[in-house]
């Protein structure tokens, strides 16, 4: 499904807290005040993609690319929205947030018997790539594999639903790849410009390319 867009206006950022609901809430301060943009949500395959476009706000605390956030605001019709929680993909005077969800999340633990590439194929072209590791919980923090990349979502040829996922070409290696590595975050820019991350991402070929596809169950 093509991403349906609306405009937004009258937008608060904030730190985006994992809170269970119960005892006294984590106090959150706005990072960013009064921001207009669109917000999109679209459908690839059994993929949800979130996308957050800002301008225009006064910026309270600085963005950090890769950390989480939450969008209050309301349409340009004044119906009120909040988003779903996003990463921030893009920091500066015109923000961007994105993330990327599959239905069939496993949980970080999960660990199947085996980890190979099935064929797969390209769907789009992505540059700007960065690749990233974050640490299992209650561990915090995150560390670099790869950055400015080339490369291609991708999805498999076989498989019920055909898993998708990142086939990284080129880049410039940070840290070392191994297969099995999971908890992967990548974000990269498409052939238009647009900014776009792939999460809970597993490292099923850490040669050339490298290639990273969905956890499924």
């Amino acid at each position: 499904m093509f991403p349906s867009a609306i405009k937004v206006k009258n937008v608060n950022v904030y730190p985006y807290a994992n809170w269970p609901g119960y005892g006294v809430g984590p106090a959150l301060t706005k990072v960013i005040e009064g921001a207009s943009g669109v917000y999109s949500v679209g459908t690839l395959f059994t993929n949800v993609m979130y996308n957050l476009s800002l301008s225009g706000g006064k910026e309270l605390a600085p963005l950090v690319v890769h950390e989480s956030y939450v969008a209050i605001g309301e349409t340009e019709y004044g119906v009120p929205f909040t988003s779903h929680w996003v990463y921030c993909l893009q920091a500066g005077p015109e923000p961007t947030f994105g993330l990327t969800i599959n239905a069939y999340y496993v949980p970080f633990h999960y660990v199947p018997g085996s980890y190979s590439t099935p064929p797969y194929f390209p769907i789009a072209a992505l540059t700007d790539i960065t690749v990233s590791q974050l640490f299992a919980p209650p561990a915090i923090g995150q560390k670099l594999l790869i950055v400015n990349g080339t490369g291609n979502i991708i999805a498999t040829k076989t498989g019920t639903p055909h898993e998708m996922g990142v086939e990284v070409t080129s880049g410039h290696r940070v840290s070392p790849l191994a297969v099995g590595l999971q908890g992967i975050l990548i974000t990269g820019k498409t052939k238009d410009g647009h900014l776009i991350s792939f999460n809970s991402l597993t490292c099923t070929d850490a040669g050339e390319p490298a290639v990273f596809l969905r956890q499924l169950a």
